[in-house]
């Protein structure tokens, strides 16, 4: 149950990721001048960071688990 509950966490935070993105390059006021503008450019990290962290929790892996790779699972 906690790697159901990871995931469905890694989906809402990467599309509020992805919807903070697309509103900084759509919606946001594309007039903003002098110190707004560094604060834009936070949340467009700020954006990247989620779309990343989702990214992570989605596809966790333990640091103490064996890593295989696709094609050596059956092979052995």
């Amino acid at each position: 149950m906690e790697k159901g509950i990871r995931r469905i966490a890694g989906i809402v935070m990467m599309v509020a990721g992805i919807a903070l993105g697309a509103w900084l390059v759509f919606g946001a006021p594309h007039d903003w001048e002098g110190n707004v503008r560094l604060v834009k450019m936070a949340m467009g990290l700020a954006a990247t960071g989620m779309i990343t962290g989702g990214a992570r929790l989605i596809f966790w892996q333990p640091e103490g688990g064996p890593a295989e790779a696709v094609g050596e699972a059956g092979v052995g």
